[in-house]
Order: C-alpha cells, then structure tokens, then sequence
C-alpha cells in the first residue's frame, strides 16, 4: 500500500479533510498525519498568541474546535512535521493549508497547495471577477494585495468552516449579489457539502481547495 504524508497547520488526526481528499483519490493509500500543533496541552495552545502584523491562519484543533495562529509561528513548526514524515520512509508530503509557505528541507516531493489554486485559478479566469472565501474576516486586509498576478476583479468574503451552516449560506447569499464569475473556497477545511450550498445559491462555478489538491496528488501518486 500506497503512503502519504499530510502536514496540518493544526492537530492531527484531521478526518474531516482526510475524508474528502480520499472521496477522490480513493482508499487504498496509506494516510500517515502530523500536526504543528500536535504536541502542545490544551493550556499551552490557550498561550499562543497572535503578535500585531503577524498573518493570520485558521486551523482546528483534533477535538474539533476551532484556532487562529500566526503564520509565522507555524511555519517555525512544519520542518518538524516535514522531520517526522521523512523518518517513516514517506516519499510524497501534502501541506495541508492553502496559505503560501516556504520551501521546507526535505529529501522527497512536498506538495503545496498554494501554487495548486493558484495555477487553477489562472487556467480557469484570466479576465473576470473573483470570489475569495476566507475562513477569517481579519485574513481579508492581507489577502486583498494579492491577486495572483491576474488582471481580475477580487471579491472577498469569508465563513469559518467549523462553524454554524448558516455562516456558510449568509456568505453565499452575499457572493450571490456580486456577479462573481468563480467561486474559490480558500480553505482545506471547506467541504464538499458546503460547495454545493455556495453552487446552489450563487449559481456560479465553486473550487474547493481540498478536493482540487487531492486530484493533482491522486496524478502524482497513482
């Protein structure tokens, strides 16, 4: 059997994302999960603290709940992870995070979900208008100086992933009054249940980063 690496910026086991990247890739691959946040007691992630300018990530924790943390403190945890993988003999890694990182130490193939979206996005729409779903509001400031190179339109809105359904049906009704030509929900935490509600009242075509990164690894590992 097939093993794979997978890096949550949070703890792991992550079986709500695991779920729906094996919906496309299948079964019989073996999923070996480490987490940034994986050795760290409940009173100590209570500790970590966001610093003024520092970039925001959202993530959850392996009891569900949800966590913001900087971008910088996790990236200071991933050689780590990157470590443990390449100690269990894993050749191919998946980051599972589609903020941009980067270039970690590593002997065999890392895959970033970063340039993934991003390749997509530009082969999708070159002219056109955007939506950008973020799981923060507070992630829309740092976010809006990046347009991907593309001469696009960017709207962006947001909705926690680990929250309330209704959250993720009050953006899509937002998104619906934008004339967006591409729905891009950017987060591994969104599922394919709430695709289908943005698709379904925004009547536009949705990307979901978990599944999108999961057919280009299925390509690579198959």
């Amino acid at each position: 059997m097939k093993r794979i690496g997978i890096i949550t910026i949070g703890q792991s086991p992550r079986p709500d994302v695991i779920e729906e990247i094996q919906r496309v890739i299948g079964g019989e691959y073996e999923i070996v999960e480490k987490g940034a946040l994986d050795d760290y007691l409940p009173e100590e992630l209570g500790k970590i603290k966001l610093q003024p300018g520092e970039r925001l990530l959202v993530t959850r924790l392996r009891n569900g709940q949800e966590m913001k943390v900087s971008h910088e403190f996790i990236v200071s945890k991933i050689q780590n992870c990157v470590d443990y993988l390449e100690e269990k003999n894993i050749e191919i890694i998946l980051l599972l995070c589609t903020g941009k990182f980067p270039d970690f130490n590593s002997k065999h193939l890392i895959i970033q979900p970063s340039e993934i979206v991003r390749g997509t996005i530009a082969a999708s729409l070159r002219r056109g208008k955007l939506a950008v779903i973020l799981p923060a509001k507070e992630q829309i400031p740092k976010m809006a100086s990046d347009l991907y190179g593309l001469e696009l339109k960017v709207y962006y809105d947001s909705a926690s992933p680990y929250g309330s359904i209704n959250e993720v049906e009050n953006m899509a009704k937002r998104v619906s009054k934008e004339n967006v030509d591409l729905v891009f929900l950017n987060c591994m935490g969104f599922t394919h249940k709430m695709k289908l509600i943005v698709k379904e009242i925004t009547k536009k075509p949705v990307i979901q980063s978990s599944t999108l990164v999961g057919r280009v690894l299925m390509e690579i590992v198959e």
